[in-house]
């Protein structure tokens, strides 16, 4: 059957709570797993907050059973009400959202957070004072409705261009070079 009831304690690393039911004069229930969609060879992980409410799958004794999953409520509204986005947004009010009706992803940071982005020997990084690197095993290229050119063409450019003396012949490259 199904209890609705709220997480009462966590063990994180099986992936298990302790769950208690109103409806049955606060009874506390024994370790039941979290439900999960993939556990094996892809692996997700969520465990549901203290005092968060789940909707439990129970045996006829209430002795064992499975979180199913949580639910909103009056105290725990819903952060947007449309058909159309997956939004996650967290405690400390970092978002992932996307809006499959404008074809739009948006993720969010709070202040002081940082974000790193890896594949293939290229990453990506945003510090928490707002600096970003990019690092490339291959090129970098920068590519606009009117212009491309890699990184590496506008710095051997810079690095290379001179320009014409009022005094006759050209001025000496930059003397500080890019690397």
């Amino acid at each position: 059957m199904f209890r609705v009831g709220l997480v009462k304690q966590q063990d994180l690393p099986r992936a298990r709570v302790r769950v208690v039911f109103p409806d049955r004069d606060q009874l506390l229930s024994y370790w039941l797993p979290v439900l999960f969609p993939k556990t094996q060879n892809d692996k997700s992980y969520w465990i549901p907050d203290i005092e968060e409410q789940v909707v439990c799958l129970m045996d006829e004794h209430d002795e064992a059973g499975a979180v199913l999953g949580a639910i909103y409520s009056s105290a725990d509204a819903t952060p947007v009400q449309s058909a159309d986005k997956y939004h996650m947004l967290f405690k400390d009010g970092a978002s992932i959202e996307y809006d499959r009706a404008v074809h739009a992803l948006a993720v969010s940071l709070p202040n002081g957070a940082t974000i790193n982005l890896s594949a293939n020997g290229a990453s990506l990084a945003i510090d928490a004072g707002g600096n970003i690197t990019v690092r490339a095993s291959g090129g970098i290229n920068l590519i606009t409705s009117t212009h491309s050119d890699s990184v590496d063409g506008i710095i051997n450019t810079y690095n290379g261009h001179t320009h014409s003396d009022p005094q006759g012949g050209n001025t000496a490259p930059p003397t500080q070079q890019m690397s």
